[in-house]
């Protein structure tokens, strides 16, 4: 028995962190926990690297200034501003079967795995 007990044991997991460590600050109200949106729905939001004081310091003003003084500055890593005509373009390539940006490091990772494991593209 104490041999099969050996042979059970939890593999050793190793959990990886893909937050590449930029990404954008948005505010969350501390009235009802949601993000903060204008009323175009557009979120307030300033782009910025984890940890960065200062960018932290101006979302925080900015939610003031707009009526929403009481809540916290939130990190949301690998995220980035788009514009109408970017949002177009991603949904024209992705139509096109093409990944709606480049600048998805994960996406491109597992779009050349996958054409490497299909004989596309040598290792």
């Amino acid at each position: 028995m104490s041999n099969r007990k050996k042979a059970l044991k939890k593999p050793k997991v190793t959990i990886v962190d893909e937050n590449p460590g930029w990404g954008v600050y948005v505010w969350r109200c501390a009235s009802n926990g949601k993000i903060f949106r204008d009323n175009d729905d557009n979120v307030l939001n300033i782009p910025s690297r984890q940890y960065d004081l200062k960018k932290m310091k101006i979302i925080t003003e900015a939610a003031a200034h707009y009526g929403e003084p009481q809540g916290e500055p939130v990190f949301v890593p690998g995220v980035q501003r788009s514009t109408d005509e970017d949002y177009k373009e991603q949904m024209d390539r992705m139509k096109s079967g093409l990944l709606p940006t480049m600048n998805d490091f994960g996406a491109v990772t597992d779009a050349k795995k996958a054409a490497i494991q299909r004989g596309e593209m040598s290792g």
